[in-house]
């Protein structure tokens, strides 16, 4: 005679089978190992694999970023990049934006390629809006400075200019001058992530 299988037994050796199979992997075979900054070259080269990740301040990849400013591997070397935003505030028509730039000292002020560009080394970095468009990406707003706060290592800016209509937008910074005829840009061009715009209104507004 067959004895039936208990319901709470059926459910108990299923998932045995299934811890055992788990244990039977070999390492390296179950979800990838986050990356780590000792992979990289260059805080640019861990800042693009950090954004290609998916990371930012609101989704924090702790081996790259643990201190969750959305900036990658700050003990890196140059060449550098930093975590930019595209906003619009619908209500009073402007665009703006922020960037978080790498930390390269302990003091106030040392922070990453806040100045510098291609006309005034002296002068803040350069950005431009960019509409996302088949074929070629459209420029919305000429370029503008972007305020260098040294105290806390972000650039800030703002342009008074009616969205265009919906589509995607980002921000996009202009290289750094060179230091010097034949040494390497610290500072290369780097952009936002591009985002759908406008966003819904709030329900009830």
């Amino acid at each position: 005679m067959r004895s039936a299988l208990h319901p709470l037994g059926a459910v108990l050796a299923l998932a045995s089978l299934c811890a055992a199979a788990l244990l039977s992997l070999p390492a390296g075979r179950g979800a990838a190992a986050a990356p780590r900054c000792a992979s990289f070259k260059s805080q640019a080269d861990a800042q693009a694999r950090f954004e290609q990740l998916g990371g930012s301040p609101r989704h924090r990849i702790p081996s790259l970023d643990p201190d969750g400013d959305g900036v990658a591997c700050e003990q890196l070397g140059a060449p550098y990049v930093g975590f930019a935003t595209i906003s619009y505030n619908r209500s009073r028509g402007f665009f703006w934006g922020a960037v978080a730039m790498p930390r390269t000292g302990e003091g106030e002020g040392e922070f990453a390629c806040l100045q510098g560009n291609p006309h005034f080394p002296d002068g803040p970095r350069l950005v431009k809006l960019m509409q996302e468009r088949p074929g070629k990406d459209r420029q919305v707003f000429r370029s503008i400075g972007a305020e260098a706060r040294k105290a806390s290592g972000r650039l800030v800016w703002k342009a008074s200019v009616e969205l265009p209509g919906p589509g995607r937008y980002y921000a996009q910074f202009a290289e750094r001058v060179r230091l010097h005829a034949y040494g390497p840009n610290e500072c290369p061009a780097f952009r936002s992530r591009s985002i759908a715009l406008p966003k819904p209104l709030p329900t009830g507004s």
